[in-house]
């Protein structure tokens, strides 16, 4: 990883987020190469990140917010995403890979105006935002998706940031962005300029209001370039019995290499928390070695993993305040109805073992 210096913030500034485009496919190679050659080098899911900057994730939203009073939310299921998080969730659908918020330690204005100004001033002055610690490890990886919001036109300086900290080098980038009619413009061209030893494939650039019906769009575009679908889903979740007090569920485990770790505990007992209306969670006795990136968002249902102390969490229920404080990792999900998770007692003993087909 190579750290660039990060300029402070010293002053307010507000954002100018001018629209995006209507659906549209820009190519910018970085050589002869075809795609076909680059990604049959690494076609392994495992090898694939989106990277993803959102006003969702940071910006200090009112509690009440939702997608009628902002453009930038896509409300689904009473849950929040940011359009472009859910675009980057439908590539992870079809692709594989893992998720990873860009965040900055500061967070974004929620008024447009504001918003707007600061963002001028950050891009006037050249202030590339200090991002939040993470353990994201870019070695991983051999295919990097990077996505952003359009605003005034260009790239969002938090995705300079990202760019600045991490070395790309010898990766293929895909660049995926929203907006609010005026398209990509010139955008892919700034970012192959900011990594000019990454191979530049072809990005797809769609207008906001048109991210939740856009699936066979991205999945277009996605066989276009030459990504292939994610067909080991089946193969790499394991079923799992989940017993909460004296209920009894159903789940499934991600055949990661972390998740296979924990497996090696089964059955797992752990004296478990409720907190904050939406999830249980507790501490293991074990310190598991294969850590991965992790995200600070989370979806119902969500079995996860946090390193920073050591804890196994379920998550049940979203709140107004979705974005979590410590990073987490997906390592399986909860497949039965999660109602049971408001009717148990504030500590409970929660017991994972290998469901009857293992």
């Amino acid at each position: 990883m190579k750290k660039e210096t990060a300029l402070l913030i010293t002053a307010m500034m507000t954002f100018a987020m001018m629209p995006w485009q209507n659906t549209e496919m820009t190519v910018v190679q970085a050589e002869e190469t075809s795609a076909e050659e680059i990604l049959d080098q690494s076609s392994q899911s495992r090898h694939r990140l989106i990277v993803y900057f959102s006003r969702w994730g940071n910006t200090d939203y009112h509690q009440n917010v939702d997608a009628s009073t902002s453009a930038s939310i896509i409300l689904e299921e009473e849950q929040r995403y940011g359009t472009t998080e859910y675009m980057a969730r439908m590539i992870q659908q079809y692709t594989g890979g893992d998720l990873h918020l860009i965040q900055t330690q500061h967070a974004y204005p929620e008024d447009f105006d504001t918003l707007r100004e600061y963002n001028h001033s950050e891009m006037d002055t050249e202030i590339f935002p200090i991002l939040e610690e993470s353990d994201l490890d870019i070695t991983q990886y051999d295919i990097v998706f990077i996505g952003y919001p359009i605003w005034a036109m260009k790239v969002p300086q938090p995705i300079f940031s990202f760019l600045n900290e991490y070395d790309l080098t010898g990766k293929t980038i895909i660049p995926f962005c929203t907006h609010d009619g005026y398209g990509a413009g010139s955008t892919y061209e700034e970012i192959a300029a900011a990594i000019p030893e990454a191979t530049i494939l072809e990005g797809l650039a769609l207008k906001s209001g048109e991210v939740p019906d856009a699936s066979d769009t991205v999945e277009q575009w996605l066989r276009e370039i030459g990504i292939s679908q994610n067909t080991e889903d089946e193969k790499n979740e394991i079923p799992i019995t989940i017993t909460a007090g004296e209920q009894e569920l159903e789940g499934i485990l991600y055949q990661t290499a972390l998740s296979d770790e924990i497996m090696e505990y089964f059955p797992l007992t752990v004296s478990m928390i409720g907190f904050g209306g939406r999830e249980f969670y507790g501490g293991i006795e074990f310190i598991p070695e294969n850590i991965s990136s992790g995200q600070l968002n989370f979806e119902n249902g969500d079995i996860t993993y946090c390193p920073q102390n050591n804890t196994v969490a379920i998550f049940y229920a979203q709140t107004d305040r979705p974005n979590l404080t410590m990073e987490v990792i997906p390592i399986g999900k909860v497949t039965s109805e999660l109602d049971i998770f408001e009717q148990l007692p504030g500590n409970v003993d929660i017991t994972f073992r290998l469901g009857e087909e293992n």
